[in-house]
């Protein structure tokens, strides 16, 4: 029991909500109208002005705003959440089903516990159900009591929307359990060797940064730094190993196309604007044009509201051959090509 309540400690600290304001859209270009997490957050705990600002005596830390960004101004401290999945992964090994669990309940039946469940975007749950590779139960019986209860719904229609959108039968890969009888929950034994094996591995994650994010300095508020949000790197990663059918409805649904139509004048500003990275110039002297890559693409919509000429479209679905390629983002070339 000691080891137990040691070593959950060292796996599940605890997590607050940072943000980087110049990944935030209204800041990056103030006419935008991005709205998504003060739109979200029910307890009116975020302002948008001459800043980012979360009022944490309002704050319930449902972590919704987090789900909700498209670009990561707000990040779970403390989280990395390919580190979730793997350490998931490795129960699987003594466990057929894992229990994911709140890390805001103290004596919850769980292998591993995380921030609360509202984090957890559509993109989230389509990873954790591709990459866990068996069934996931995520633990409810807690949320009835809680202030941030209404997220199981939140939840539920997340995954309605996946279904409904894609092939992918995500219900039957992750279990909302919200009856402590039908928590299927089997404890895990640790040896000796096992157990020091664990602490020092996760000792190393944490001196390697791969959880503790510390930086604070000026170069991650950069606005003309370019960064891949969370939501989009897991779908990226998530279309490599789906089947064709379930691949094909993912570009559909979560990927996007831009293009530029023959108003372009080539400025080429929309470059600069772009906060991932997803547009280029490629060329030579004689001819330069706007290249896109609809894997680096988060639909922020920043190109389209900035160009001066209104000549960049973007539309949800991608269709193309190799949505990791870039692409002539002239409609005409792109359409002959």
């Amino acid at each position: 029991m000691l080891k137990e309540k040691i070593a959950e400690r060292f796996l599940d600290s605890a997590k607050s909500i940072g943000t980087d304001r110049s990944r935030c859209l209204r800041m990056r270009y103030n006419r935008n109208l991005c709205s998504e997490c003060t739109s979200i957050c029910r307890s009116g705990a975020i302002t948008i002005d001459e800043d980012v600002h979360i009022l944490t005596d309002n704050c319930s830390e449902c972590m919704l705003c987090v789900s909700a960004c498209p670009s990561d101004c707000f990040e779970i401290e403390g989280l990395d959440f390919y580190s979730l999945i793997g350490r998931l992964g490795k129960i699987l090994s003594t466990v057929s089903s894992p229990v994911l669990g709140c890390a805001a309940r103290e004596n919850n039946a769980c292998h591993i516990k995380t921030a609360c469940f509202g984090s957890l975007s559509e993109e989230h749950l389509i990873a954790l159900s591709v990459f866990i590779g068996n069934t996931l139960q995520i633990d409810l019986t807690g949320c009835a009591d809680c202030r941030n209860g209404f997220i199981v719904d939140v939840l539920k229609k997340r995954i309605n929307s996946i279904e409904t959108k894609t092939s992918i039968m995500i219900s039957n890969r992750i279990k909302f359990v919200d009856k402590k009888a039908d928590l299927k929950f089997r404890e895990m034994a640790y040896d000796r060797r096992g157990f020091f094996k664990a602490i020092k591995d996760m000792t190393y994650k944490h001196t390697a940064g791969l959880f503790d994010n510390d930086d604070s300095g000026e170069e991650l508020q950069s606005y003309s730094a370019k960064k891949l949000p969370l939501k989009r790197d897991l779908l990226n990663r998530i279309i490599k190993v789906l089947p064709e059918e379930e691949y094909k409805t993912l570009l559909k649904k979560y990927f996007y196309l831009v293009t530029v139509t023959e108003d372009c004048n080539n400025c080429f500003a929309c470059i600069g604007m772009c906060p991932t990275g997803a547009l280029k110039i490629e060329g030579n002297e004689d001819r330069r044009d706007l290249f896109f890559s609809s894997s680096l693409c988060n639909g922020c919509g920043l190109c389209e509201s900035f160009c001066i000429k209104k000549s960049v479209r973007i539309e949800k679905g991608f269709s193309g051959e190799n949505p990791f390629s870039f692409s002539n983002a002239k409609r005409e070339l792109l359409c002959s090509a």
